[in-house]
């Protein structure tokens, strides 16, 4: 018979067994919670980056809406010349000063509304008369265009559960000079 050769194991190691079992447990859950950070942070950042998207629009609609109802103003109709009432106000969106708000929606074709679910709106009040150009006041008769109206424009984007934008520009409407 042959006599095997074996040594009984040293105390050390057998404490050492499955230590690295619990070491690489420890380290993939540090990576795991690292890796779900990471993810969250991205999805924020993706959130953050439609919601900068979202405001983008809606402020180039509003602005749409502001140029569209100053250019209404700077036209020069019969109410550039009147000032406007209560029936102006619902008809026209031209309201006088202190009124409640008469929102009329953009036309279709000054905004694109497979980006913008709900149309802007714009609101003119007038203000009064305002001076108007130098010196035109100056003579005797006085001319049409020594004191212009001027207008409160209001223009609004709103659509559930996306970014409102309002803004507000003070039009003064010149009168053009007779014969021009």
């Amino acid at each position: 018979m042959k006599s095997q050769n074996i040594r009984p194991p040293l105390k050390g190691a057998r404490a050492e067994r499955g230590i690295s079992l619990v070491i690489v447990l420890i380290l993939l859950v540090a990576v795991s919670v690292l890796g779900i950070a990471v993810l969250r942070s991205s999805a924020m950042q993706e959130r953050m980056s439609a919601n900068l998207r979202d405001r983008n629009l809606a402020v180039q609609s509003t602005e749409a809406a502001l140029r569209f109802a100053q250019d209404q103003v700077l036209a020069g109709a019969a109410w550039d010349t009147n000032v406007p009432d209560g029936d102006s106000c619902s008809e026209d969106g031209i309201c006088p000063t202190g009124s409640a708000p008469s929102w009329q929606d953009l036309p279709d074709t000054q905004y694109d509304s497979d980006l913008i679910p709900e149309p802007p709106q714009y609101w003119i009040e007038y203000l009064g008369q305002g001076p108007a150009r130098r010196g035109s006041c100056d003579q005797i008769p006085q001319p049409l265009d020594c004191f212009s109206p001027m207008y409160r424009v209001t223009a609004r984007t709103r659509s559930e559960g996306r970014a409102d934008v309002t803004m507000q520009a003070n039009i003064i409407s010149r009168i053009p000079e007779p014969g021009t």
